[in-house]
């Protein structure tokens, strides 16, 4: 079997995706706070030939393609983590901010990608409109982008996302990984305040204990998923910070908890948000303490990719990656992805490319600081990229 086209060329493109992923990596950036990579971005499109816009604070798009046809939409997100990184790699970022989650990778594929789909434009029967989001971390940048009219002019047909993974037995570097149907999970995240009257620790009987009132409402929560969430679902509750009191012989006023709920479907997801909040004020208001209930502006629905595409893009996938690749009967994560209000609008997939797995030095998984990727994995994610856009095109004709 001879290697397709596009990943050749790809493969040729290679030490300048290295070298465009390192620069972005080196700059990090969180959130919004992304301008010296979006600046690169901007200038290597201008250099291909194309025409970039921001149509919102370091939000790019460029489009591909002079004939009448369907729009699809490749996505990739750019912006780092609020970490410092320990990877120890001589581009780490220093300014404490760190490409974790392979978001700098993603840039650099999406750009090789404009480059070799620029040098095969006359294949294309319609356009390829490329997104380059920041703000993905916190879930805001994609919302943005679609409110600034990303899937618009020209209105957008379908899309594709690709998201690298490393640090599992699974992540064989190029292997590309796609669930028919849901693949993340959705994501609410919460702050609940507990309050009560603080005491002498030797006069709990003086006070209301917002503290004992905190732990036994963590506790029955979790009966949501034990005994609520429908057996053939999954869904998680966690408690990622519970903070209150100064010191150890004082009952605080207050006690804060911070956490997240990830379930699969939208009936499931309103079942546990409603009865999160009602035990948690049900249960401290029988301790004689109240718990007010507040749901971040950052929440996601989950991501659902469209099952007819799913099916339609596999032999288009196989052609690059012969048959290093899985199609998961299951969700890729119980992460989430702003991803997800694009699929919400348009028929889409995004799938997950290996890049590299624990026998080979890569042991961390996403979001560890001292993560690092087998950078090999790009020249087959330009290529699958390029591969579903022209024959997705040509299909729909």
């Amino acid at each position: 079997m001879s290697m397709n086209k596009y990943l050749e060329r790809a493969q040729e493109l290679f030490p300048h995706l290295q070298e465009l992923q390192q620069t972005i990596h080196q700059y990090g950036g969180v959130g919004f706070d992304v301008r010296p990579s979006a600046d690169l971005i901007i200038k290597e499109l201008k250099d291909i030939g194309l025409e970039p816009q921001e149509i919102c604070e370091c939000g790019i798009v460029a489009t591909v393609g002079k004939k009448p046809g369907r729009t699809v939409l490749l996505r990739a997100d750019y912006d780092a983590l609020p970490q410092d990184e320990i990877t120890g790699l001589p581009y780490a970022a220093t300014n404490h901010s760190c490409h974790s989650c392979g978001h700098d990778h993603h840039a650099a594929m999406l750009l090789g990608t404009a480059r070799v789909l620029k040098e095969h434009e006359d294949e294309l029967e319609g356009t390829v409109k490329l997104m380059f989001q920041p703000d993905e971390e916190a879930t805001h940048g994609c919302k943005l982008m679609i409110d600034s009219g990303v899937l618009e002019n020209p209105d957008v047909d379908a899309s594709f996302a690709i998201h690298i993974e490393a640090g599992s037995d699974r992540d064989t570097v190029g292997r590309v990984i796609w669930s028919q149907g849901v693949s993340y999970s959705a994501a609410d995240n919460f702050k609940v305040v507990v309050r009560g009257m603080g005491g002498h620790g030797s006069q709990p009987h003086k006070t209301k204990d917002p503290v004992t009132a905190a732990c036994a409402a963590v506790t029955l929560v979790q009966h949501i998923i034990a005994m609520e969430v429908p057996a053939a679902e999954r869904a998680v509750i966690t408690f990622g910070k519970i903070a209150g009191g100064t010191v150890f012989n004082v009952i605080p006023n207050e006690v804060e908890l911070h956490g997240t709920i990830r379930t699969f479907s939208n009936e499931t997801r309103e079942i546990c948000r409603r009865r999160f909040k009602q035990i948690m004020e049900e249960t401290c208001h029988t301790m004689n303490c109240e718990a007010e209930v507040e749901y971040g502006d950052n929440a996601v629905p989950p991501v659902y990719n469209n099952v007819d595409l799913s099916l339609e893009m596999k032999p288009w996938v196989t052609d690059v990656v012969g048959d290093n690749y899985f199609t998961a009967p299951e969700p890729l994560s119980f992460g989430s992805e702003d991803y997800a209000w694009i699929a919400d609008r348009v028929p889409s997939v995004i799938m997950t490319l290996g890049a590299g797995v624990p026998a080979d030095g890569y042991i961390y998984g996403a979001h560890n600081p001292a993560i690092h990727f087998d950078a090999h994995c790009m020249p087959y994610g330009v290529a699958t990229f390029c591969n579903l856009v022209v024959n997705y095109l040509k299909a729909h004709k």
